[in-house]
This record gives C-alpha cells, structure tokens and sequence, in this order.
C-alpha cells in the first residue's frame, strides 16, 4: 500500500466483482440498465481542508500580518500542493477517471466502446426481468379459462369449451406479482426513509413509546438514525478510538516550534494588548505612572520570550490532550446538535448499499409474489394477500440486509464464484469515505480546538496556559519586579502576574483559531483513518460499522411488514370485496 498521504489524495476502486450482488442492480432504477454511479472525485478524490476551517472568532490580530511572511509559510506551500492535485488533468492519479487500488497503486478507466455494455451482466439483467414479468402476464392471461375448464371436467362436462385469455385473468392473477414487486420496492424506499427522517419528532406525546424493546413513538415519528443520535455517536467514537486512531497520537503531529512559527505574526500586537490590558485593568495606579519607556521595554522582553511560551505551552498539552479534550463528548455533541451529519454519514458511506435495498426489494418482491399467485389460484380468502404483503415486506428487507453483511470472510462456492458481503467488499472505498466525512465534518480541526476552548474540560486547559504564563513572567521580570515590589509592594506584582494570565487566556481562543488550517495539514487525521480501516480485517471492519446501527435493523424490517400488510390489505379489498363486506 501507499503513503497515507498519496492514498488520501486518490479514489478508492471500484467494487470487486462476485457475491450475490449479480443478482441486483446496486443503482439506478430496478429496471435500469445504465451503467452502476460510483462516489465522484469530490467525494473520494483530493480533499479539501473543510468547510469549516477558520469556524469560532476571528483573529483580531490579522492586519498586522506581513505577507512576505506568509508566502514563505510551510502551510501555504501545503495548500499550493493540494491545489494542484484537485486542478490535475483527466487520467492523473487524482483525477476522477482513476480509483485506487487496494494495494494502493492507481490504475486509469479506459473508454469503452459503444457495444461494451451489451455484454455486461447489468445490462442482461433488467432485460431478462421484463422478459420473465412479460411471461408471466402473458401466462395469467390463460389462468381463469384454465381453472375454468379444470372446474368442468370436475364436474362431468367435457367439450364445453377450453380455456381462453382474457384481460379479467391478467388483472385477478398476472397483477399479484407485479403488485407484490411494487410493494418490495415501495416498503423498502418508505422504510429507509423512515430510517433518517424527519429529523425531530413530528406527532403528539413524544414520551409515548411503544414497547417489547422497539422504543418507537406512538403517536408520531422521528427518524430511528437521528432518534439515536446519541447512543450510536458514543459507539461510534468508542470503536474509532479502540480500533483505530488515539487523539494523543493525532496531537502529537503538531510540532510546537512550527506552531510558534505559525502565530508569531499574531505575537506583537497580541503580546502588546496582553500586557497593557493587564497594567491598566489589574494595576492600574502604577500602571498609570509607569514610564512609556518601561512599559515598552516589558513589552519587549515579554514578546521575546513569547514564542518560547508558545512552544512550552504546546509541549504541555500534549502531554496532557487527554485530560483537556473530551474526545468522545465532543463527538457526541457534534451528531446531536447536528442530526443531518449522521444521516449523511450513514448515506454516504453505505449508499450503495441503501440502493440495493430498495432495487432488490423489486426483484425479491416479484419472485415472492410468483408464489403468492400459486397460493391464490387455489385458495382465495381474503387474508391471504396481507398475510403475503407482510411475508414480502419483511424477507425482503432481511435477504437484503442478510447479503450486504454476510458472509462476513470471503467464501469460494463450488462454481468458483466467491461471495462476500456487498458492504464488506467495498471497504477501500467505505475507508476513503467514512475518513473524510470524520476528518471534515466531525473532527475538523476547528472542531476539536473549539472544544479545546469551550469544552467541559476547559478549566484544565486554562491551569496549563496560566503555569505557563506565570513562569515567563517569573523569568522576563527579573529586572522589573523589583519595581513593583519597591514602589506598591509584592502584592501589586502578583495581581500584574495574574493579570497578564488572565488576559493572555483571553487571547488564547485568536492563536488557536489562527493554526487551524495548519493543524488540519499537519494531523493528517483522514489519511491515517483511511490506512488504518482498509487494512481491517473483515470481522473488524464490519463491527466497526455495522455495530453503530445493528440492535436497530429490526425497526427497519418492521417497518417494511407494517407497510406490507397495508398495501396486502388494499389489495385484498379490490380482489374480493365481497369478503370484506365492500361493494363497488
């Protein structure tokens, strides 16, 4: 495999052919035959730094920043380079015509020709499903006169007639699995979407709950992802940080004498303010008879020591990440002020899967409904349609989940076709794309360091910045704390020490908000997610993901039963009326 770095910067291959994904489409349309969609370039490709970068306060210390300096920035020329990956021509290894390999070598699409799709499985597929659902309408079409004629001889009267087609026969029994395909594909598209939506409970009494363990409102819905937003980002973030990446490992990146490069532009004014902020607020009377040109000579010697401070500082937090940042509570905040970044982490990660749910609802639908119309040419009572709507609905829903998850390790079937679940088989590209929506949207790293600054644990941060403050005080005061201590006495020096901590804490949030470009660059979090999921074993790759989600499949299959025996019960009621006491 490649660096992290050149497999970030390129698209994941396209899915391995094998499994029983030959038997469906995986996109488009169940009677489609256009060629599969696949995660475009944008997606998968070069990475952009977030839309979030530069979120929180604004530096207030930005006009003062030479640009000379920052042309010669390291993070500038980082930028440059990402640049000219996403400008880069077709056919390059990250443009949208090449995917990356699982070893992590890039391979181009060649053009195909116009006649390369006639030979593709994708093609015959949907051709041979209209076929057999052509067969089977032109077959019904002889069913009635066929059970006609049986009924005669039954009872002793030969020759009266044979059977005949007739329209009658196609609506009674040709519509029965046309019906039961439309109701694989319908409950499977109202089931997923009531998987994500609506986003905030929409009824009456939320605190109504259905139970026997389903914990589903009774009187209104709310989209069962969103609804346990919490619960599935606390799983979520437990897998990441046991599996695959440590936040003292992703902090550890920034080197602090880079960092102090980075905001040294900041320091003069910022270092200025901080210590005349400081006199005048917390020493006010010496303060005012100080001369100017002590005052700048403190200001001086403050400043050259600064980014010393500033190197310290991020030393010390380092050490101690851990205790100042609330990794899993941030994560958890975020998908639960935001319920829409869960639903496009699910969407976007298992979309194809989410597609073959709903194309192969079709096709498992229409197999399920050739049954049902054996079952109803001999036995006609009325239940037997919601009884077969809820049997479509819920095995549908629970083949189709059955193949996306197992098997779990590939298996060689005795025609030398190896199958393996269909989300298992995508992993490369699941990698390329669960790692960018975590290193863009969930822990950018203007996330992170907003939960640095505003977080629960924020009280400890702000003990390490006042030690270290305190010290470089302690150290640059040595000609100047006499001063204080001769003319208005040691404690006028403390309340000025603790003056310039509390000030400097002040400022803090404007130095972190200013390397946060740079911090996204350099903690290279998607890169390493990506190289770390991909190379996963499969038992581990799949409960990294599946685990998010699974003790809630159930409410997905119910809900496809649910709609089933709705649409059977309709049915049964334009099939034999008479029975349910309905006349037209």
């Amino acid at each position: 495999m490649g660096s992290a770095s050149s497999a970030w910067c390129e698209s994941p291959d396209a899915p391995q052919t094998g499994g029983f994904s030959f038997l469906f489409d995986t996109v488009g349309s169940p009677m489609s035959g256009a060629a599969c969609c696949r995660p475009t370039a944008t997606s998968v490709g070069c990475r952009s730094l977030g839309d979030e970068i530069g979120a929180g306060a604004e530096a207030p210390y930005e006009e003062e920043i030479n640009p000379r300096n920052l042309q010669s920035s390291r993070l500038e020329t980082r930028l440059q380079v990402a640049q000219h990956c996403q400008e880069s021509t077709p056919g390059s290894p990250s443009s949208p015509s090449t995917w990356a390999s699982p070893g992590g070598s890039a391979s181009s699409t060649k053009p195909s020709s116009p006649f390369s799709s006639l030979w593709r499985w994708s093609f015959w597929r949907p051709v041979l499903m209209m076929v057999l659902m052509a067969s089977t309408i032109v077959l019904s079409a002889f069913l009635q006169g066929w059970l006609d004629e049986r009924i005669r001889q039954d009872e002793g009267r030969f020759g009266e007639g044979s059977g005949t087609p007739s329209l009658q026969s196609v609506l009674r029994y040709g519509s029965i699995p046309v019906v039961a395909a439309i109701i694989g594909y319908g409950t499977n598209v109202i089931a997923l979407q009531m998987m994500f939506y609506p986003l905030e409970f929409v009824g009456f009494f939320p605190n109504a709950r259905i139970g026997c363990g389903l914990d589903l409102p009774l009187f209104g819905w709310q989209g069962v992802i969103p609804m346990k937003a919490q619960e599935m980002a606390e799983i979520s973030v437990d897998m990441m940080t046991q599996k695959l990446i440590k936040v003292e490992e992703v902090f550890s990146r920034l080197d602090p004498k880079d960092v102090a490069r980075e905001v040294s532009p900041l320091l003069p004014r910022l270092i200025s303010d901080v210590v005349n902020d400081a006199g005048r607020r917390h020493c006010p009377k010496l303060w005012e008879y100080l001369p100017l040109s002590v005052r700048q000579q403190l200001e001086d010697r403050v400043l050259e020591e600064s980014s010393q401070l500033v190197v310290n500082f991020f030393i010390d937090l380092q050490k101690h990440i851990s205790e100042v940042l609330d990794l899993k509570g941030c994560t958890v905040s975020r998908f639960t002020k935001n319920r829409q970044l869960l639903n496009d982490m699910f969407l976007t990660c298992g979309r194809e899967e989410f597609v073959f749910i709903r194309n192969s609802g079709f096709y498992l639908g229409f197999f399920f409904g050739l049954l049902q119309m054996v079952v109803w040419l001999f036995v006609k009572d009325w239940w037997i349609l919601p009884v077969c709507g809820v049997f479509v609905g819920y095995f549908t829903n629970v083949v189709a989940l059955k193949v996306i998850f197992a098997p779990i390790n590939p298996k060689r079937m005795c025609s030398g076709l190896t199958i393996q679940g269909l989300f298992l088989k995508r992993q490369a590209q699941v990698s390329a794309l669960y790692s960018q929506m975590v290193a863009e949207k969930v822990l950018h790293a203007s996330v992170l360091i907003d939960s640095l600054l505003e977080g629960p644990l924020r009280g400890k941060l702000n003990q390490i910045v006042d030690r270290h403050v305190a010290k470089a005080m302690e150290d640059v005061g040595s000609y100047y704390k006499p001063i204080f201590l001769l003319s208005v006495g040691a404690d006028t020096w403390v309340d000025f020490r603790r003056g310039v901590c509390i000030e400097f804490r002040d400022k803090l949030p404007a130095l972190m908000h200013h390397i946060t470009a740079f911090a996204q660059v350099e903690m290279q979090l998607g890169p390493t997610l990506q190289e770390r999921m991909e190379k996963l074993p499969p038992h581990e790759f799949e409960r990294l993901l599946h685990a998010v989600f699974e003790q809630d499949e159930i409410k997905l299959i119910l809900v496809g039963a649910i709609l089933g025996a709705i649409v059977g019960l309709l049915q049964a009621i334009v099939q034999t009326p008479e029975q349910l006491g309905f006349s037209f």
